[in-house]
């Protein structure tokens, strides 16, 4: 009988000795969408007694003690998200709260969280090997940019000094590491096991039967960002279980070896796991909520892996491009288990994953997949062997809502809608029975140029997309909308781009309360190209708004309807050479008046004697609407701040929070 919770301390064991002690830098929360939960439940599933040390204090050799010494190994993750995202704005800000910790406190996980927790880990117990995974160590298992430091990292394997990382989806590769160190072997023994990283010292010899591709040094990396991009480029290509090679990378004195990829769970195994006995409830230690257990309460999860392959996403690499899928009767017998629940209310929140809608779409070319190098199975245009069915989805999705005390379905994940534009009936069906309210989409851009870069598809698609949805509602009664995500500063965005998205928006009377600032985070395409200036697909340069300006005046034109908003449109069209569109003529974006800068000048000549309004230019006419015009300024920065945060929340726990 497994227990309600994997155990927290000393008492929960007996005092017991562990086989395996897993340490991470979220709050725990038993559910399967917690990374962490899910290793621990699967290993115990296979017979392995498992501890959890959550948001250990990193400074605190004691706090990493607190289940003994364990009998094969620790493992150690930063958590669901890496842990500069979570601690750091696209602006480089630092956050205000923490979606994995108990009542979003802040602060209780430090930066890049892999190495602190490693080194405590290596002082509270000498000897006892140490595994590294989770998405921090899977996106920066090789050469990385760094964007907070604006640095190219070596891997974190060896800032760590792990004995192994785990890249990837971690079931497979964990649980051989686990009976291999069962049995007795050392540590060293793992490193033919698929979707494991290691390092070999100077005087080690490369194994027998392997023969890897030498990609650039670290050394080379840091002098050419082209030689970024062939790393990058060929972390991409290699990604397919079945055909990736292994890759060789030099840093200094010593090399980081990284195997091809572990092959994806099984649906069995999916199954399998996410009908493991969770309790689907944050540790009963917490006398706070924890803020992201709350937006997937009463979620089910179907699927995971995307076959989109998006330039800014790191799904392709970590998750996988093979997509695998529930079976319909293990989702429902899940479904049952939370109908019985106490605290169910009858609703859904989300039955999807990723992308919901590639339920069950996979390469229908078995002999095709297992020699595919296609970084997307829908970009440039969708794979001749890539199958589209949405009929699976859309039975689970009809008997889901039929089932007995089940009231609503929500589907709150991504939806691809080029994909869903090739069923006749998805659309409509989704808007009578699945939506909130509102339906996220993430169109990201609508110029032809960022699409391409993005690895996107055709704004054509969400436009035909938002007609149906539009029509289908207007059929129905309903007054329900969607609620499109933009990007601002991806490479390939320049000013003119975003003069093309800002004059879609109005077209369409699109005003979207959050606009992603783009982040350039680890092992992306995106980065790379951010980094260098060129695609490291095609070779082609591209535009990158780097600079903080450049990166505010694309954002600030996103919001163009706002008021506050009004100078910096003015400074950025004026910069851009876009004057025309400032006016009260139908094809402008905002009313003449003053800009940014020019006003702000003209404001620093008169402090000291008077308060201006930062938005139009005039003093106040009293004090209080002085003290409101400047509290208008103060707070640009924080509202920019919680904009790109709410996103950002939205992105990571679509996409990313299920790693």
């Amino acid at each position: 009988m497994a227990r309600t919770f994997l155990p927290m301390t000393a008492d929960e064991t007996g005092n017991e000795p562990l086989d395996i002690v897993l340490v991470s830098g979220d709050a725990y929360v038993d559910h399967p969408s917690w990374g962490v939960a899910a290793i621990g439940r699967w290993l115990e599933d296979h017979g392995y007694s498992v501890g959890i040390i959550a948001q250990p204090d990193w400074e605190d050799v004691e706090a990493f003690r607190a289940l003994g010494r364990p009998r094969l190994f620790f493992g150690v993750t930063a958590g669901n998200m890496d842990s500069q995202v979570n601690r750091y704005t696209a602006s480089r800000r630092l956050r205000s709260n923490d979606a994995y910790a108990p009542g979003g406190q802040f602060g209780l996980r430090p930066d890049r969280a892999s190495i602190p927790y490693t080194a405590r880990v290596r002082q509270a117990y000498k000897g006892v090997p140490v595994v590294l995974g989770g998405i921090e160590a899977s996106l920066r298992r090789l050469v990385h940019l760094d964007f907070w430091q604006e640095k190219i990292r070596g891997s974190i394997l060896l800032d760590a000094k792990a004995d192994l990382l785990v890249h990837g989806m971690g079931e497979y590769p964990v649980l051989e590491i686990a009976k291999r160190l069962g049995d007795g072997a050392p540590i060293a023994s793992c490193r033919d096991i698929a979707g494991i990283a290691y390092a070999l010292g100077a005087s080690e010899e490369i194994p027998d039967g392997i023969d890897p591709l030498e990609l650039p040094s670290l050394e080379e990396c840091r002098r050419d960002p082209l030689a970024f991009n062939e790393v990058t480029r060929a972390m991409y290509r290699e990604s397919n279980p079945h055909c990736g090679r292994t890759l060789l990378q030099v840093h200094g004195a010593r090399r980081v070896i990284a195997n091809r990829p572990a092959v994806p769970l099984s649906t069995a195994d999916m199954d399998r796991l996410h009908e493991l006995p969770f309790a689907g409830d944050a540790h009963p230690c917490y006398r706070e909520p924890i803020p992201a257990l709350t937006s997937i309460r009463g979620s089910i999860t179907v699927n995971r892996g995307c076959s989109g392959g998006c330039a800014f996403c790191a799904l392709t690499i970590h998750q996988g491009k093979d997509v695998t899928s529930r079976s319909e009767a293990s989702v429902m017998r899940e479904l049952e288990t939370l109908t019985q629940r106490s605290d169910f209310n009858g609703i859904v929140s989300d039955l999807g994953g990723p992308t919901a809608n590639m339920f069950h779409m996979k390469c229908e070319s078995e002999a095709a997949n297992k020699v595919c190098r296609r970084v997307s199975c829908l970009h440039p245009v969708r794979c001749k062997h890539y199958g589209t069915d949405h009929k699976p989805y859309r039975q689970l999705l009809r008997k889901a809502r039929e089932f007995e005390g089940v009231r609503r379905v929500y589907v709150n994940s991504g939806i691809r809608y080029d994909l869903a534009s090739l069923d006749d009936g998805f659309v409509e069906e989704l808007a009578e029975h699945h939506v909130q309210g509102q339906l996220s989409v993430a169109p990201e851009h609508a110029s032809d140029t960022a699409l391409e870069q993005m690895k996107k598809p055709s704004i054509d698609y969400f436009t035909a997309f938002m007609d149906r949805f539009t029509a289908a509602n207007r059929k129905l009664g309903k007054e329900q909308f969607l609620v499109p995500y933009f990007q601002c500063a991806h490479p390939g965005v320049g000013p003119e781009e975003t003069v093309e998205l800002a004059l879609y928006m109005k077209k369409h009377g699109l005003r979207p309360r959050q606009v992603q600032m783009f982040m350039p985070t680890p092992a992306t395409l995106a980065t790379a190209a951010w980094h260098s200036g060129v695609d490291p697909l095609t070779g082609k340069p591209v535009f990158v708004a780097k600079g903080g300006m450049e990166r505010s005046r694309q954002r600030a034109l996103l919001f163009y309807w706002k008021r506050e908003e009004w100078p910096y449109v003015r400074e950025a069209l004026q910069r851009w050479g876009r004057a025309d569109l400032i006016g009260s003529h139908d094809g402008a974006l905002v009313p003449a008046g003053p800009a940014y800068h020019a006003m702000s000048a003209h404001l620093r000549e008169k402090r000291g004697s008077v308060r201006y309004d930062t938005h139009t230019g005039k003093a106040p006419a009293s004090r209080a609407d002085s003290e409101m015009g400047m509290g208008l300024k103060i707070d640009r920065a924080s509202k920019e701040e919680e904009e790109e945060m709410s996103w950002e929340g939205v992105v990571d726990q679509s996409r990313e929070v299920r790693s």
